[in-house]
C-alpha cells in the first residue's frame, strides 16, 4: 500500500511521503473474495459420447483372448481425461470429462463416436452466443477470469512437462498484467457533477459550483434485480457485496423500507409512486436514482437531500440521445443508460 501511494505522490509532483491516514483515505484497492459456486441445475456437456455397446463387448472379449486374460491391459481405457474410467468403463461414459480430443474415435472408430452436444450449441441466441454463455458460466462457478493465451495449464502442464507460452501481449502491453495482481493499475471511476472550470476569489477559494463526485474503486454498479428475484435474501446479498467490494447497489426505495436496508453503499431507486414514502425518510446515500423526469419530484429530492447526487435512469430507445440536452438543462448531470444483452 505504501509503495502504491508513494508512486501516486511522485506522479502528481509531490516530493514528500503522505501521512499514513491520508494515504489510506486517498486510495484503497478493492478486493473480491471468491468461493466455488457449482451449478444448481445440470449444465449441458460440450460433447456427446456415443458408444456401440455390442462392439465394445466384442472388443473386450477379443482383447481378453489376445492378451490371455491380462486385465490390467484389457481394462485400460483410451482416454487420459477419464471419460471411460467409471465403474463400468465405456458402457457408461462420463461425458462431462470429454474435451473433444478425438483420440478414442480415431483409435476405435467402429466403437466410439464423438458429437457436439446440440443442447449446448443452442444456449443463448444470435447475439449472446454459446461461447459467451460458457464464459459467464465459468466465471460464475469459479470466480475467475477466463484468460486465454497465457500459457498451457491443461492436464499435461506443470512440473515434469514442457510448457509453451503462446501469447506475448502481456509483455508488449503490460497494462493487461493488472488482472494477475503483479502491478498496480487504478480502476477508480468518478460519478458526479464536475463544472467545466473553477472560479476563485481573492483568497483563492472556489466561488460557484464545485465538483461533487463519488469515487468507486471497482467500476461496476449492481443494478436493480428483476421483480422475480426481489427477495430479502437476494437484496441482502447485493448489499453486502457492494459494501465489501467498495461499489454501490441500486435498490427500489420500497424494497429498502420493506426489508430494512440502507447505508452509503446503496443507491435508492425512486419512482413517482414513492413520493409519499420520501416523507420523514432518513437517507444516507451519496446518490439517488429516479425513474423519469418529474420536475416536482426532482425538486423535492434536491431540497430534502441536498448532499446527494441526482441520477436519471434512461431506458435505451431510439432518440434518447437527442433528449439528453433537455434533461441536462432541467438540472440532471448524471444519467444511467439501461440496456439489455443486445
Amino acid at each position: 500500500m505504501k509503495t502504491e501511494i508513494e508512486t501516486q505522490a511522485v506522479n502528481v509532483g509531490m516530493t514528500h511521503e503522505l501521512p499514513a491516514k491520508q494515504a489510506q483515505e486517498l486510495y484503497r484497492r478493492y478486493h473480491i473474495e471468491t468461493n466455488p459456486a457449482p451449478d444448481i441445475a445440470p449444465y449441458p456437456t460440450r460433447f456427446l459420447v456415443k458408444v456401440k455397446k455390442h462392439r465394445l463387448a466384442q472388443l473386450l472379449l477379443k482383447e481378453l483372448i489376445h492378451y490371455r486374460g491380462n486385465m490390467e491391459v484389457v481394462s485400460s481405457r483410451p482416454c487420459v481425461y477419464g471419460v471411460f474410467s467409471g465403474p463400468v468403463g465405456g458402457f457408461a461414459p462420463r461425458e462431462r470429462l470429454c474435451v473433444g480430443c478425438l483420440r478414442c474415435t480415431t483409435q476405435y472408430p467402429e466403437v466410439i463416436q464423438i458429437y457436439h452436444n446440440p443442447e449446448r450449441e443452442n444456449l443463448g441466441d444470435s447475439y449472446f452466443t454459446p461461447n459467451g454463455v460458457d464464459t459467464v458460466s465459468y466465471e460464475a462457478q469459479t470466480g475467475r477470469i477466463s484468460v486465454k493465451g497465457a500459457g498451457y495449464r491443461g492436464k499435461f502442464g506443470g512440473p515434469g512437462w514442457d510448457g509453451m507460452w503462446t501469447d506475448m501481449s502481456e509483455i508488449v502491453r503490460p497494462t493487461r498484467d493488472g488482472i494477475h495482481g503483479r502491478e498496480f493499475i487504478s480502476t477508480v471511476v468518478d460519478i458526479g457533477e464536475i463544472p467545466s472550470f473553477l472560479t476563485l476569489d481573492e483568497q483563492c477559494l472556489p466561488v460557484g459550483p464545485t465538483p461533487r463526485v463519488i469515487s468507486l474503486p471497482l467500476p461496476i454498479l449492481l443494478d436493480v434485480p428483476p421483480a422475480s428475484a426481489m427477495s430479502k435474501t437476494h437484496l441482502s446479498i447485493l448489499s453486502e457485496t457492494a459494501r465489501g467490494t467498495g461499489t454501490m447497489a441500486i435498490m427500489p426505495l420500497s424494497a429498502m423500507k420493506k426489508f430494512g436496508l440502507g447505508g452509503r453503499h446503496i443507491i435508492p431507486f425512486v419512482t413517482p409512486g414513492d413520493r409519499n414514502a420520501l416523507t420523514n425518510l432518513d437517507l444516507d446515500s451519496p446518490m439517488i436514482e429516479v425513474a423519469d423526469l418529474n420536475e416536482s419530484l426532482h425538486q423535492e429530492i434536491r431540497e430534502r437531500f441536498p448532499s446527494s447526487i441526482l441520477c436519471l435512469r434512461v431506458p435505451f430507445s431510439p432518440g434518447f440521445d437527442e433528449r439528453l440536452i433537455e434533461w441536462f438543462r432541467a438540472g440532471v448531470s448524471v444519467f444511467h443508460l439501461v440496456a439489455d444483452y443486445h
